[in-house]
């Protein structure tokens, strides 16, 4: 009777909505460290220096990273007075490799990653001006 107990109770947990589709927790680095070294002429001396940049923006592509890239518009994009978000639904893209390329204020400097397969869609929300630059703190989240 206790193993039939057992039993029925193992396959529920197995069969069971929060155990079939595990979250992936994947986003942009919120923030990125960047060393810049200056090129100095002869005569002058530069040091490397660390500074750290909030996120910005992040943009989806199919293809290979830095090769053949597609840039992904958005599935939709809502906008509130200053807050913008715009979201995909990356699992409708995965005939091809899906990645995320993130950029981040006051640097040039960007970071890339595939987007695990698990995850299905992916948010950013923005802070913008009336003329739509970004401003404030953005947030990325993916699921």
């Amino acid at each position: 009777m206790m193993r039939q107990v057992l039993l029925i109770l193992s396959a529920a947990a197995l069969l069971s909505p929060a155990s079939a589709q595990t979250k992936i927790a994947f986003a942009c680095p919120a923030s990125l460290t960047v060393t810049e070294q200056a090129q100095t002429s002869e005569g002058w001396t530069g040091a490397a220096v660390k500074s750290e940049h909030a996120l910005q923006t992040a943009k989806i592509y199919n293809g290979n990273p830095g090769k053949e890239e597609y840039d992904l518009r958005p599935d939709d994009e809502v906008q509130k007075g200053k807050s913008a978000l715009m979201t995909w639904v990356v699992k409708d893209y995965r005939s091809m490799n899906v990645f995320v390329r993130c950029y981040y204020y006051d640097t040039k400097a960007t970071v890339t990653a595939n987007i695990p397969a698990p995850v299905n869609k992916c948010s950013v929300s923005l802070e913008t001006k009336a003329d739509g630059t970004i401003v404030g703190k953005s947030q990325m989240k993916c699921e």
